[in-house]
């Protein structure tokens, strides 16, 4: 897999933190999590994309490791199927939300600055101020390989970032 690191130049700036509706019936604002969690953002095109329902039993078979990294994990579901993606979510530890316009999904392509694809998946890591470690167009987010990557990718955070 191959990250696209954020240089110190290019973090000066928190990333897009828009409000999204949430599996758990709420609206949240990913700069609620500012000052308080590092962020791991998945952008998905839908849950039947291929090796999303894995991924999200990966995300949730590690979700401990995440918590002691003081991480939260945020399903982000773009397009037509944002809202349906909701009603069948509620069994997940961690938040899915609805981006049916994908404009959260576009501000966060505009910080990457590579062409992607509508049915890609994306992946965001983001300290606990929102600025942006690192960024993965993911053809394969069920590959197993990735979640070892992105709990690296917390800890290289924590080492730059101690406090």
């Amino acid at each position: 897999m191959e990250w696209f690191r954020f240089f110190h130049t290019q973090r000066d700036q928190p990333a897009p933190a828009p409000w999204l509706n949430s599996s758990r019936g709420e609206r949240i604002a990913l700069s609620y999590y500012r000052g308080r969690e590092n962020l791991v953002l998945f952008f998905f095109p839908g849950l039947d994309c291929p090796g999303c329902r894995v991924a999200l039993q990966n995300l949730a078979d590690h979700q401990r490791e995440y918590q002691e990294r003081e991480a939260q994990v945020l399903v982000v579901v773009s397009g037509p199927a944002a809202q349906a993606a909701l009603r069948e979510a509620g069994a997940h530890p961690f938040p899915v939300l609805a981006d049916p316009e994908g404009t959260a999904r576009q501000a966060y392509i505009a910080i990457l600055s590579a062409p992607v694809r509508d049915d890609e998946p994306l992946v965001f890591v983001l300290d606990r101020y929102g600025v942006p470690y690192a960024a993965l167009i993911c053809p394969a987010p069920d590959d197993p390989a990735l979640q070892g990557e992105i709990l690296e990718w917390l800890d290289f955070i924590e080492f730059q970032c101690p406090e």
